[in-house]
């Protein structure tokens, strides 16, 4: 899939998500502005990890809200998450890999030695300017810089989707909501199952 094409359907699912809500000219606002951005991200650093490459963080999103969607099809949750929260939230989760409202997160790996010899082709922006955060506030701050609300549940599946290793998330283990569940489900198994050669939308 090219990235353009990929973008689209990223763009217009996440917009369709919100439709008749109060918050999809925020989500419109935030693709206009911080779009270019979002469709360069890649999902890791290192050539051996899923989603390393131009478009890895929207690529990567897209098949966990497919896979998360199947999920719920398999299971029947008729009285579980709905598909638009679970669409939701798997295609925002890793929002905040893009960095902060000005600064990236991931810059491209300047070092001949370390993409040759680890396979390192993007590094973390270490500009003093970009605060510390995890992925998942990272996320947070953006989605309310632009005034995008989410429930109770759609909160804690973004907080929740990096997984249980994280010390921050390991208080809500047995107590997480079944969409946090599906959503780590989806993720590991579309991670799992990307060959480590994909290098990029093309593979």
């Amino acid at each position: 899939m090219e990235l353009e094409e990929l973008w689209n359907k990223y763009s217009s699912l996440l917009l369709s998500t919100f439709d008749g809500d109060d918050c999809h000219d925020n989500v419109k606002a935030m693709l206009d502005e911080l779009g270019e951005r979002i469709i360069l991200t890649p999902s890791a650093r290192f050539v051996h990890e899923p989603g390393c490459y131009a478009g890895g963080m929207i690529n990567i999103a897209m098949k966990t809200a497919s896979k998360a969607v199947r999920l719920i099809e398999a299971y029947e949750l008729q009285f579980g998450p709905s598909k638009r929260s679970v669409i939701k939230v798997a295609l925002l989760h890793d929002l905040g890999k893009i960095g902060d409202l000005h600064n990236d997160h991931f810059i491209v790996q300047d070092s001949d030695w370390h993409r040759e010899k680890q396979g390192a082709h993007y590094k973390l922006n270490d500009l003093a300017g970009l605060q510390k955060m995890t992925v998942s506030h990272r996320t947070q701050y953006l989605l309310q810089h632009f005034g995008i609300k989410l429930d109770q549940d759609e909160w804690l599946g973004i907080q929740l989707a990096q997984g249980f290793h994280f010390e921050e998330n390991r208080w809500y283990i047995h107590g997480e909501p079944e969409l946090a569940m599906i959503i780590q489900h989806a993720k590991h198994a579309v991670l799992r199952t990307l060959s480590i050669h994909d290098q990029g939308l093309g593979a």
